[in-house]
């Protein structure tokens, strides 16, 4: 029975953003739901930089329960993509959601605001910041401004030459609402044959819960088909 990682977004668990794609595959797979640290059920508190040491966590549990596709949405699609650059063998293929390589240039403005409003949560949206400690714990705050602080100011950017040397059969599935994730779609499928891309008509950022019977048939079709892709070289 293969193995499914499934990696969440910014400030969820993996239970939370992908409770379809879970019972849909729980029964042809080992679904093993991993909460990066600070997040969830995760014991170790979230580091600063961020996304390095999430990206180390991930690594040594990978390592540990063997070899499977991995499936991230938004920051753990980046989590993927990159382990996938830095350890192949234990990557069956990789399905990335809400992701792109890059921020582009006219939206660093957009992600600066968001940080300014997100550490401001509590008196913004002080609901989201109860849900928030229900999910993650008394250290939530911590947690929201190590990944805040990074992706912001030190965005886990794929280079064009990492995406040709990628050797993983991979899946980027993205909604058709946000056009710099729609442009990111065709951008990798266009730079590495081994790159397989689709867009969700009508789904935004977090297209396997806005629209998850076509997300997981899309994924499921997929890994049907790997056999089918041609993985000997990328371009």
């Amino acid at each position: 029975m293969s193995k499914i990682y499934l990696i969440h977004g910014l400030m969820g668990t993996s239970i939370l953003h992908f409770k379809n794609q879970i019972q849909a595959w729980c029964v042809s797979h080992e679904v093993i739901a991993l909460d990066l640290p600070g997040h969830g059920k995760n014991q170790f508190e979230a580091q600063d930089p961020f996304f390095q040491s999430a990206l180390g966590w991930v690594s040594e549990q990978i390592q540990m329960q063997g070899k499977g596709h991995i499936v991230g949405l938004s920051l753990g699609a980046s989590v993927a993509i990159h382990f996938a650059l830095r350890i192949p063998k234990l990557c069956e293929s990789i399905v990335l959601t809400g992701y792109a390589p890059a921020i582009p240039t006219h939206m660093t403005g957009i992600m600066k605001e968001q940080y300014e409003a997100f550490l401001n949560i509590e008196e913004n949206n002080p609901e989201v910041a109860r849900e928030f400690m229900r999910l993650h714990g008394e250290n939530w705050y911590q947690t929201l401004k190590a990944v805040l602080k990074d992706f912001t100011f030190n965005y886990p950017t794929v280079t064009f030459e990492q995406i040709q040397k990628l050797n993983v059969p991979t899946l980027v599935l993205n909604g058709s609402n946000e056009k710099h994730e729609r442009d990111a779609v065709f951008e990798m499928a266009n730079s590495n044959k081994i790159i397989q891309a689709g867009l969700i008509p009508g789904a935004g950022h977090t297209a396997n819960m806005e629209r998850s019977e076509i997300y997981n048939l899309v994924v499921q079709t997929f890994w049907d088909n790997m056999n089918l892709i041609d993985s000997v070289q990328p371009n």
